[in-house]
């Protein structure tokens, strides 16, 4: 028994392969399995027909240096599907910093 299953998502995987219909299953936060119909069940099940099932979004370009400072979250980008994000390349950035001057930082 899986911890989740998507089923009947229209899953785009990033690899450039094209986007196809599955069913996605995940053990312990880690994918297990991808398949056209996983025969099993699962402590919890979500329906994705006609929805995209995508892994994470990448956001290369951000302004949240001093965001995460208040909110940690960084909810705008959450709420989008952004897992990872790249901060300190726009010109404003809180780091690096010199020792002793992180009073500063805001």
């Amino acid at each position: 028994m899986y911890d989740l299953i998507i089923r009947n998502g229209t899953v785009v995987d990033g690899t450039g392969a094209p986007a196809r219909r599955a069913d996605v299953a995940v053990e312990n936060g880690v994918i297990v399995e991808i398949a056209a119909t996983i025969v099993a069940d699962a402590r919890e099940e979500i329906d994705a027909t006609g929805r995209i099932v995508t892994p994470g979004f990448v956001d290369v370009h951000t302004h949240y240096d001093g965001q995460v400072t208040w909110d940690g979250e960084l909810n705008p980008s959450a709420a989008h599907g952004v897992t990872t994000i790249i901060t300190g390349n726009c010109g404003v950035g809180f780091a690096p910093v010199r020792k002793g001057r992180e009073d500063h930082l805001i």
